[in-house]
């Protein structure tokens, strides 16, 4: 893949690329509501309304997709469940966000609020390894799943006339383990 006119940054680790769009100045809003059902188990709702960047011209080539992004408003609706199963001290996180059109970008890049959620169907699991007299450290195995329904993809084509996708947030299964020292 090019880097040509500077709007592509391969990664070749991942076979991905991010791809620099146009300048996106929008207000919008937010609502969050939580509710602690009990010490374990908690649940979110989250709306927001805002501008995104969308295209407005369908199989629009990859070089020229900046010229063709355009802001649109959108609303957004977050569901979110977390908690912790007290037995095994598992602490899990599941969500989802739905956006009402096609969007390359978040409704709201930055919310950290509780209801802060990210696109399309995830879930993120922690779970304790217990420590060994060889581990003195605190060691959890750590798996992330997002947009497990491959949702959001926008088909756009590249110079070698193949089909690339413009996607706020790409399919991914992450794993690993987390020291604490």
């Amino acid at each position: 893949m090019s880097t040509d006119g500077g709007y592509i940054l391969p990664d070749l680790y991942s076979e991905t690329f991010t791809y620099q769009g146009r300048e996106l100045n929008t207000n919008g809003m937010r609502v969050v509501m939580q509710r602690k059902v009990n010490s374990n188990f908690t649940a979110t709702m989250d709306y927001e309304f805002g501008g995104v960047l969308a295209l407005n011209e369908e199989n629009a080539n990859l070089q020229d997709a900046a010229s063709h992004m355009v802001l649109r408003n959108r609303h957004s609706v977050a569901a979110k469940a977390n908690g912790t199963i007290s037995m095994s001290k598992t602490k899990w996180i599941a969500s989802y966000r739905w956006t009402d059109g096609q969007a390359l970008t978040p409704v709201d890049m930055f919310n950290s609020s509780p209801g802060q959620a990210d696109p399309f169907l995830s879930i993120f699991i922690r779970q304790p390894i217990p420590g060994t007299s060889f581990l003195p450290v605190k060691m959890d195995a750590v798996l992330d799943l997002r947009n497990l329904l491959a949702q959001g993809y926008v088909p756009v084509v590249a110079q070698d006339g193949q089909t690339v996708y413009l996607v706020q947030s790409a399919r991914a299964v992450r794993g690993g383990l987390a020291f604490t020292f």
